[in-house]
């Protein structure tokens, strides 16, 4: 458990302030993500990041009981499968993350990985 709380805590972190720049800061997240797009090196840093963050979570956390920790679980394994997506299909999410730019789609994942922060800090502090 005590590592579950150590990477709630992380993660809860990462993701509220990822949540607000996404949500705040909707013009500059809308052209990182056109200029990644468009740059393969770009997207190669972010399938690789992904897939280490994914890694690491799932070597330290694989844990399925229900709570937490079957949270945090589930949180790597979908990182882990962004990352190889990326690292091997590199067009296709490109072409896929150019779709979903146009949209506002952004600014509502903004709001929902905020939200997810926001209960990874509360589980990881409380």
């Amino acid at each position: 458990m005590e590592t579950s709380i150590i990477i709630a805590q992380i993660l809860g972190i990462t993701f509220t302030v990822l949540g607000l720049s996404l949500f705040i800061n909707k013009k500059i997240s809308t052209s990182l993500l056109e200029d990644a797009t468009k740059n393969a090196s770009i997207m190669w840093l972010f399938g690789f990041v992904s897939l280490m963050m994914g890694a690491v979570i799932v070597v330290f956390n694989n844990i399925w009981n229900p709570g937490l920790e079957l949270f945090i679980t589930i949180l790597g394994w979908l990182a882990l499968l962004k990352g190889i997506a990326i690292l091997v299909f590199p067009n296709s999410l490109s072409s896929f993350y150019k779709r979903y730019n146009k949209s506002d789609m952004l600014a509502f994942a903004g709001v929902i990985v905020l939200i997810l922060g926001l209960i990874l800090l509360y589980n990881g502090f409380m």
